[in-house]
């Protein structure tokens, strides 16, 4: 690949193109990124700087940035040869820029077509030998059947051999061509201490730092030096049936949704979290929730994963925008309203009158602000996500202090890492969920507060997985508020329980705060 990355920028100068650069911002870290990769392939990313839409960009070159990831815009480095030191840009520029890039990739994987064919078999020949870890074995029995169907139905689609045990255990040996893309999602990450230089503030990866999808799903999985018999392939278990479905299994919320489209009644118990379609003594009737999820005019990546993931699991929801939050009558429309991960100020303002056209600008406001007290002071329930929080303790009164807000990465620094938290398990948001778990932390909030703490973070020992910088200045802080407001709630997540729909473990908190 980065013989391949040389020939482009090779062919893009020969052709009087500046402004390339290479070696820069894109780290082979991450799995998602590098699936072919880690299936004894190539994967080869090229990016254009954007222009308007499709409108001419026109820059000085006192405009061009003096840092940049991995190079500076303004300076001949090894890895950037001709600086672009402004002009005009235009669309026709990024195809013609891309054309070149796509014809240099094919003339030379032509011209090199046996080495390539010799080095892919090696790099599958080398997988097939690995011998630390012998492999993984999943235990039949789990808190979640859901999620670990899933978690692995997400290996086999990778490609990835799975036995069945005489236990009936999932068993997954290294001496497999695609070992190297399993032992990835199944180990944890010990991401490097990176800095811009030494003592300096950290360098930022560029995704994420951990993705072990057994703290993601909640799921036990043992990393084994012996070799473990199997025999056949590993089938999914069928789906529990009832009469009690349990708070613990994901899967439960499918049922519990598709019970609810079909008029069915659904109860729960309030000491275990359980679900039944069936009256038991002490359960009480839980009525399906009218939701609504919050969709600003400003481009939100975390509402696009919300929204898909309420659709995979049946809920029924209504997409809102900023008028239909500014009136008196929300209560009487919804139960709930959940406002994915996004800056206080892009909720509050939105976009500014000239950057839009006028039906596209503008925020919540003071408008939005009042219906929204008044929709949780008249028993609604109001979720926020991750750094939406920030609207909550700014806006709404919430009495609690972000301790990560002050930005500087020197002090505390955590981009998309698997952190360890302590749960009250009193509280019904955690229904189904263990006294210890861990969550996504991807630049969150952690709150100094006197509110009732559903999620704190613990004295030390708060990384799980990936990088963080400065766990002293989260430490005891909380991670998952439930403050009351009036007759209703407003529920803060110091995470992304959503996360990229991956983070089945936390799923059951952020369903759970639907229907408290």
């Amino acid at each position: 690949m980065n013989l391949f990355g040389l020939m482009i920028a090779t062919d893009l100068t020969a052709a009087g193109k500046t402004g390339v650069s290479i070696h820069a911002a894109y780290d082979f870290w991450t799995p998602s990124r590098h699936y072919q990769a880690f299936h004894g392939g190539l994967r080869l990313l090229t990016e254009s700087a954007s222009v308007r839409i499709a409108s001419p960009l026109t820059l000085t070159a006192d405009q061009i940035a003096e840092t940049s990831l991995g190079y500076n815009p303004r300076e001949r480095s090894w890895n950037y040869l001709e600086p672009w030191m402004g002009g005009t840009w235009h669309l026709r520029d990024i195809i013609d820029y891309q054309l070149i890039a796509f014809d240099s990739v094919m003339y030379n994987a032509a011209l090199h077509r046996e080495e390539l064919l010799r080095n892919f078999y090696k790099v599958a020949q080398r997988q097939t030998a690995r011998s630390e870890p012998w492999g993984f074995v999943i235990p039949a029995e789990q808190r979640d059947p859901g999620a670990t169907r899933k978690m692995i139905d997400t290996l086999k689609f990778g490609q990835v051999e799975i036995g069945k045990g005489a236990d009936g255990s999932a068993v997954i040996s290294m001496h497999q061509p695609y070992s190297g893309w399993a032992k990835a999602l199944l180990e944890r990450q010990h991401y490097p201490e990176d800095r811009m230089y030494p003592g300096g503030p950290p360098k930022r990866p560029y995704d994420v730092t951990a993705h072990t999808l057994p703290l993601l799903f909640g799921v036990e999985v043992k990393a084994v030096g012996q070799a473990v018999p199997f025999s056949g392939e590993w089938q999914s278990p069928a789906p529990r049936t009832g009469p009690v479905f349990s708070a613990s299994d994901t899967d439960t919320w499918m049922v519990v949704n598709h019970a609810w489209k079909d008029g069915s009644t659904v109860y729960r118990d309030p000491a275990t979290g359980d679900f039944s379609l069936q009256a038991h003594t002490g359960w009480k009737q839980v009525r399906q929730p009218r939701l609504a999820l919050y969709q600003s005019w400003m481009a939100n990546m975390d509402e696009g994963w919300t929204r898909w993931l309420l659709e995979q699991f049946g809920f029924a929801y209504t997409t809102v925008h900023n008028a239909d939050l500014q009136t008196a009558e929300l209560r009487q429309k919804f139960d709930v309203i959940v406002f994915p991960d996004q800056a206080a100020n892009g909720i509050e303002n939105g976009y500014g009158a000239r950057m839009m056209p006028p039906e596209y600008t503008g925020g919540l406001g003071e408008k939005g602000n009042a219906a929204l007290k008044e929709f949780a002071n008249a028993g609604g329930t109001l979720v926020f996500l991750n750094s939406a929080g920030d609207y909550a303790t700014s806006k709404l009164g919430i009495a609690a202090r972000n301790v990560t807000s002050r930005g500087n990465a020197s002090e505390f620094y955590s981009p998309g890492s698997l952190l360890n938290v302590q749960l009250d398990t009193h509280s019904p948001l955690t229904y189904g969920v263990p006294a210890a778990i861990t969550i996504w932390s991807e630049h969150s909030p952690a709150w100094e507060t006197q509110l009732p703490a559903v999620a704190r973070y613990p004295e030390s020992g708060l990384l799980a997985s990936g990088w963080l910088v400065g766990e002293k200045v989260i430490a005891n802080r909380a991670a998952l508020i439930d403050a009351p407001m009036g007759k209703g709630h407003v529920v803060l997540f110091g995470m992304r329980p959503q996360y990229r729909a991956q983070s089945y473990l936390t799923f059951k908190m952020f369903f759970n705060s639907f229907v408290m």
